[in-house]
């Protein structure tokens, strides 16, 4: 179960004014560096390492109330146990930033005159520097004239909701909240959630603001109060905005860590429990890195199994990129990690059982260095180098705990690779390895025989994001539909499709695009909703071919994103300052042979059955998209290579006017400078 962690305070960079002068004195004045690598980027204590744990003594007095330890200390990744006088008194808190921090001391173990702290470690060889330290005679109610407060978050129809609750001070930054930590919480500064949709905390006497949230289909609410001497109770009431435009999805997050099982973040399993519930998500798939993580016992422990179904899975994390892998057995070996060729990676993953493979930020941890950046996809025929295959049922193209400004780019590859003839598929997810990183900002919404959050079923859920029955959302949700059925991962030839957008009343959406081949046909700008509700609109878009849209007459992969606003609200904290949605494809049937040929397929064909001459190139070029004539172009680049200039210019001439990139195409397919 979850074990308890010490009060701590950031005290360097949120620590409120002090309400009283209480006694301190500097304990220890010095800078030590515990470890076994030289660091001499650290520039506050010695380069070389002074070992791997410290014992110091210092002057006290005992209290009949606790007392403060002002600690300094830098890149804290596993347990660190500070002893005083032999008992254990608290463990450092997992921090890698140097800052100051404050732990209380447990009453009855600091004593009149001469007292001994000591410092070791769970693992002696991770670097750390500790010092100086601070002892302040008065805890923390003393020193800050702490008040106590209550909130209770509920909603119309079910009473109190799992919820994250958001404190600001009178400026509008995080506010640091006290003794609101317990099983059922997640607390970090300025943030608790709540899985009982109940908590208490403690503040210092001041103006706050209130805020209440549960993920993307709910609403948000505020309260501003003023807390002095009495006690505020604070009820925010929120509602499910967005039931109606999910129903027949449920909300999955395919990307979550915890500290637990993946030893980085600051997420427990516990708290991962209590921050699930607190945001809403229905399918939650644990992918701890290489590891198989069950989130079952946890959840049944801590009561929590009507929110949500966990799923067993395992972020297999290779040389070579990052794979999310489910479901998976917990008591079987992980899936091989340490291998060089893809397709035998999810060959292994395959084997033990996972419906569903994604690859994860295929453009992390840069552009150049992610597996996109790596095999050189190119940015004109989705053509790479080497030996990479697309043996995955998906690519993650949201991921909300990953810094990306152009929302657009993951999307270009995906076109790319779809033209190609991959059959790939979109998840949106958190990446989410902390309390403070908004699990399911990113999510999936996948299509659901059941909307009972505990008793989704994880083979079939896992089936439909392996065959694009999804969409995928950032705040925004959309979804395509043909007679009012959706139909993402499907094949059909319809004359019309029909576009539901809905987004909560805190999120603006902006734009609606389709794209066939990764074109845009259409685009239409979004009017919200003037009363500040929810947005919810619907547009009916014909698909056959003309002047006033520029539908393809081949066989094409329709997609719709939507764009929007970022939310710039500290109650859904975003790493990229955009709201998003997307559908995985309509795959259009246009010549009604009852299989879809893509863009690559299109071309072969062409080249079979018309060949390769200069007045039939150019007379294709007329008749297709350009997604088509991109991969025509690659087909017969060989027969260009021996008069490139000239047939450049012949075709710039014939077909310049369907496509305006002509040239640069051919220029970059023949590598003419």
């Amino acid at each position: 179960m979850k074990t308890s962690l010490p009060l701590v305070l950031a005290a360097s960079l949120f620590t409120p004014a002090l309400a009283q002068d209480v006694p301190s004195h500097e304990i220890a004045s010095r800078v030590w560096h515990l470890g076994d690598d030289d660091t001499p980027e650290w520039t506050e204590a010695p380069a070389e390492p002074e070992g791997a744990e410290l014992s110091f003594s210092f002057e006290a007095k005992a209290r009949d109330h606790g007392q403060l330890l002002a600690i300094t200390h830098h890149h804290i990744n596993n347990d660190w146990t500070v002893s005083i006088n032999g008992a254990s008194a608290f463990l450092l808190r997992k921090i890698e930033a140097r800052g100051e921090q404050l732990y209380e001391v447990p009453e009855g173990l600091l004593r009149d005159g001469t007292n001994e702290l000591s410092l070791s470690g769970s693992h002696p060889g991770d670097d750390i520097t500790f010092g100086p330290v601070t002892l302040h005679e008065g805890d923390l109610r003393q020193m800050y004239d702490l008040r106590p407060v209550q909130v209770r978050v509920t909603s119309d129809s079910l009473g109190n909701v799992p919820a994250r609750v958001t404190v600001l001070d009178a400026e509008g930054n995080l506010a640091q909240t006290y003794y609101g930590e317990r099983l059922q919480t997640a607390v970090r500064l300025g943030v608790l959630y709540t899985s009982e949709g109940s908590l208490g905390f403690e503040v210092p006497a001041g103006d706050y603001t209130i805020l209440a949230t549960r993920g993307t289909e709910w609403s948000m609410a505020e309260a501003k109060v003023s807390i002095n001497g009495t006690q505020p109770a604070v009820e925010l009431s929120l509602t499910r905005e967005l039931q109606q435009a999910t129903q027949g999805f449920v909300a999955a997050d395919t990307h979550i860590h915890t500290l637990t099982h993946s030893g980085h973040g600051d997420s427990s399993v516990e708290e991962r429990m209590v921050t699930l519930a607190g945001e809403g998500i229905e399918l939650a798939i644990a992918t701890d890195h290489n590891h198989n993580t069950d989130y079952r016992p946890t959840q049944e422990a801590m009561g929590l199994t009507s929110h949500f179904t966990p799923v067993v899975g395992n972020e297999v994390t290779t040389p070579i990129g990052h794979l999310n892998a489910f479901p998976l057995n917990e008591a079987d070996d992980v899936p091989p990690h340490d291998l060089h060729d893809i397709e035998e990676i999810v060959s292994g993953i395959r084997a033990k059982g996972a419906k569903a493979v994604i690859l994860n930020h295929p453009r992390w941890p840069n552009h150049d260095t992610g597996p996109h950046g790596v095999i050189g996809l190119d940015p004109i025929t989705g053509n790479w180098t080497g030996s990479w295959a697309c043996p995955f049922d998906a690519l993650e193209l949201i991921n909300s705990q990953t810094k990306e400004l152009d929302p657009m780019l993951l999307f270009q590859d995906w076109f790319l690779l779809l033209n190609r003839g991959e059959r790939l598929f979109a998840v949106g997810s958190s990446d989410s390895h902390t309390v403070g990183g908004v699990v399911g900002q990113g999510r999936t919404y996948v299509k659901s025989s059941t909307d009972d959050a505990s008793a989704i079923d994880e083979i079939e859920t896992a089936e439909n994001i392996a065959n694009g029955h999804s969409s995928i959302s950032m705040g925004i949700v959309a979804e395509l539909r043909i007679d009012n059925l959706p139909v993402m991962g499907e094949m059909a030839k319809p004359s019309q499709v029909s576009l539901h957008i809905a987004a909560p009343s805190w999120v603006t959406p902006t734009k609606a695009t389709l794209y066939a081949n990764g074109l845009a046909i259409w685009s239409q700008p979004i009017s919200v909703n003037a009363t500040g509700g929810p947005t919810q609109v619907a547009f009916q878009v014909d698909l056959n071919p003309g002047e006033d849209l520029a539908v393809p007459a081949h066989d094409y992969h329709l997609i719709a994103i939507v764009e929007g606003e970022g939310v710039g609200n500290k109650a859904w904290p975003q790493l990229n300052d955009y709201t998003l949605a997307a559908t995985n494809p309509l795959f259009v049937d246009a010549d009604s042979n009852e299989r879809y040929d893509s863009p690559l397929d299109w071309a072969k064909q062409l080249i079979q059955d018309r060949g390769t001459e200069d007045a039939t190139v150019a007379d294709v070029l007329q008749q297709v998209d350009s997604s088509v004539a991109v991969q025509y172009l690659q087909l017969v680049r060989a027969a260009y290579l021996a008069d490139a200039e000239h047939r450049v210019s012949a075709l710039a001439i014939n077909a310049r006017g369907k496509h305006p990139n002509l040239v640069e195409w051919l220029r970059s397919l023949l590598g003419i400078k």
